[in-house]
């Protein structure tokens, strides 16, 4: 089965964390066909749906032994994404004028209360999953907080947020990853 990896809080290119040195921490925790997209920690990586949460425990501890610290990886599997881009909760909704988001929480986090999520402000609050929070944010102006910061707060745990066209673009079919299983995306 095809996962997505979204790693909280970091750039590739920073911190020692090149795309080589992310790739290989995804491989060596057991993610096969491992395969990065963009710069934010997006990545792709093949395992049986048994072993997938083991596969991102072992890679939030390797990316720790680099970072120096401890950060989220929320995986989801590549139907399960399929799955949330099909609901088109951004419809109406002008990517000129709207941050189109999702924040997620951890495969195994506790599912979210909606009433916790608490006053959104001029953010429209689309969509509560079960770890997920899809969410429309205006670009300017006041009252507005972001998505993540609004699951963090009523979670009391980290999150990690992703645009509509970064999730789209993950859950997009494999272009096929090269035969030395290290595939770069942009």
């Amino acid at each position: 089965m095809r996962w997505a990896a979204l790693v909280r809080n970091v750039m590739v290119g920073r911190e020692g964390l090149t795309r080589a040195v992310l790739l290989d921490a995804l491989q060596r925790s057991g993610g096969a066909r491992p395969e990065s997209l963009l710069t934010t920690g997006n990545l792709r990586f093949d395992a049986a749906s048994r072993e997938a949460p083991l596969v991102v425990g072992r890679l939030e501890e390797r990316l720790e032994s680099i970072l120096g610290r401890r950060e989220l990886v929320a995986a989801r599997s590549q139907d399960s994404l399929l799955e949330l881009l099909a609901l088109d909760p951004f419809a109406g909704f002008s990517a000129d004028e709207w941050e189109c988001e999702v924040a997620f929480l951890r495969h195994d986090a506790p599912a979210i209360r909606p009433a916790s999520l608490g006053d959104s402000g001029r953010t429209v609050l689309l969509a509560v999953r079960t770890r997920e929070v899809v969410a429309a944010r205006p670009r300017t102006g006041g009252r507005r907080p972001h998505v993540n910061r609004l699951l963090e707060h009523a979670t009391g745990r980290p999150a990690t947020a992703r645009g509509w066209s970064t999730l789209q673009r993950l859950a997009a079919p494999d272009r096929g990853v090269p035969p030395d299983g290290r595939g770069v995306r942009e």
